[in-house]
């Protein structure tokens, strides 16, 4: 049977495909080499990034006070692709001159908390568990170690209250998520969000 001379040229081409044998070596070099350069982009397009989440905040955000946001619209979201099906409370953090007292409740589940650096590091962060209310109790501090006033045993005061968590972490963005569960539960989601506490604490 004589074939076609285009379909003898494909044969042909085909028959040399298959008598070609990979080297074994380059394929994994260049699988490395991808790897690698897959790698180095995901770590290098935040330092690519035009403005951070945290520039962009931190003209909107007050410095050691809460705000909470209205519910996520295309014309208030803050940043783009927030949940819309999430209502936020955040704070802008700054232990320079004192600590930071942060103190929140989180309800259930769904809810969070999480303090993220301005490169965008995530140093703390909780969540809330179905059916028990969590009560967090903070204390931010500076990385570097210096005088931050003294403690009410120094003082000469018992204190009895239960310690704060310490957290250190010179700047930053405290952020409270919390379910937007519908109309009817406005009332309770916004004053969940209200109860949010952060403020710089007062050095004696």
């Amino acid at each position: 049977m004589t074939l076609h001379p285009l379909a003898e040229r494909a044969v042909g081409a085909l028959n040399r495909l298959a008598a070609v044998r990979p080297d074994l070596r380059l394929v994994a070099a260049a699988l490395c080499a991808m790897g690698i350069l897959h790698i180095a982009a995901t770590l290098a397009a935040p330092l690519m990034m035009g403005r951070s989440a945290f520039d962009r905040l931190a003209p909107l955000l007050p410095v050691n006070a809460v705000i909470v946001l209205p519910p996520v619209t295309p014309d208030t979201q803050p940043l783009p692709f927030l949940t819309p099906d999430v209502r936020y409370a955040m704070c802008r953090y700054d232990s320079a001159q004192a600590p930071v007292g942060v103190s929140v409740e989180l309800p259930g589940k769904g809810w969070s908390l999480a303090l993220h650096t301005p490169e965008g590091d995530n140093v703390y962060a909780a969540t809330g568990e179905d059916e028990r209310v969590t009560s967090l109790r903070l204390r931010i501090l500076p990385m570097a170690e210096r005088f931050m006033g003294l403690t009410p045993e120094s003082l000469g005061v018992a204190d009895t209250s239960e310690k704060p968590q310490a957290v250190r972490s010179d700047r930053g963005i405290i952020v409270l998520r919390a379910p937007d569960k519908g109309h009817a539960y406005i009332p309770f989601t916004e004053a969940g969000l209200r109860r949010f506490k952060c403020a710089a604490e007062k050095i004696r």
